[in-house]
């Protein structure tokens, strides 16, 4: 197993808790260590910077957590350090659902951690605290009433990867569904909206 980057000294601090850094990076920050891979994730991207930034604020203690098109595992790992009870995601890609696993158990947090492969979060069952969905706006639009199926009455949904033009048209569907907008940023290139779905 070696580390993400090549450079292996290579540490990127997030927001103002968290660092993604090799096993052996000793820090006071919430540190978070990735496998050497491909699946989307690795804390460099601004989609993954801004969902992480906004959980910092987040109160995930003994919370249930979504992770729609879950990559590296980034985002549920993130909030089960936080004090996530569960986090459950998906992906399309199998490498991504075993580079995931790898990264749970790299982080101690596997016991928490249920991720498996699908292009749908039909089969998920209950309802979650809080919901990430850091996926293309167009795939967020098609999943919206599954999204909105699985989000807890109050709970908060983090959607990222909305391209600024498509901004309107998230924030109007969500709205339309009964969700108040918290937080909208735009980024370099993209948006991130946090929503609270109405009690």
């Amino acid at each position: 197993m070696r580390w993400r980057w090549k450079d292996e000294d290579k540490v990127i601090e997030i927001g103002r808790n968290f660092c993604i850094a090799p096993p052996w990076f000793e820090t006071d920050k919430i540190k978070i260590s990735l496998v050497e891979g491909s699946s989307f994730g690795t804390g460099i991207h601004e989609t993954t910077v801004s969902c992480m930034e906004i959980a910092e604020d987040i109160d995930f203690k003994d919370k249930r957590v979504l992770d729609v098109g879950i990559g590296s595992g980034i985002l549920s790992i993130a909030a089960l350090k936080l004090g996530a009870r569960e986090a459950v995601g998906f992906d399309i890609e199998k490498t991504a659902i075993e580079e995931c696993i790898e990264n749970g158990r790299l982080n101690g947090v596997l016991g928490g951690l249920s991720c498996f492969v699908s292009d749908s979060p039909s089969p998920i069952k209950g309802s979650f605290d809080v919901v990430f969905a850091n996926i293309f706006d167009d795939i967020i639009l098609a999943m919206s009433a599954e999204i909105d199926r699985l989000t807890k009455r109050g709970g908060l949904l983090v959607l990222s990867g909305v391209l600024p033009e498509e901004n309107f048209t998230l924030k109007k569907r969500f709205t339309q569904m009964g969700y108040t907008l918290l937080r909208n940023r735009f980024l370099n290139e993209y948006t991130t909206l946090l929503f609270k779905k109405g009690d």
